[in-house]
């Protein structure tokens, strides 16, 4: 099962349209339609707006669920999130 598919699985269990569900990630209808399909890879700030919704983003990402429920997905989300802010400045650092 994909990244994709995954999130479908939390959107629909959430019982949620595609519409509503782009709403609380703070996205069009479109992106999260790609996003599902796996034509796109939701970025950290994404997830963490869903994870506080009560998607299980560890099940998004790798497939596992998480052993205590959401609390482990939103300390994941924060660790992404601090590892792409530390890439995004060394980015800046190597221009």
């Amino acid at each position: 099962m994909t990244i994709g598919a995954r999130l479908k699985s939390e959107r629909m269990r959430l019982g949620l349209s595609q519409a509503a569900f782009a709403e609380v990630g703070g996205v069009a209808v479109n992106a999260q339609g790609r996003y599902e399909s796996g034509a796109r890879i939701p970025r950290a700030d994404y997830l963490a707006l869903v994870a506080a919704r009560g998607v299980d983003v560890q099940f998004v990402i790798i497939g596992e669920r998480c052993e205590n429920g959401n609390a482990a997905s939103i300390t994941a989300v924060a660790a992404i999130d601090s590892a792409t802010d530390c890439l995004e400045k060394a980015k800046e650092l190597i221009r």
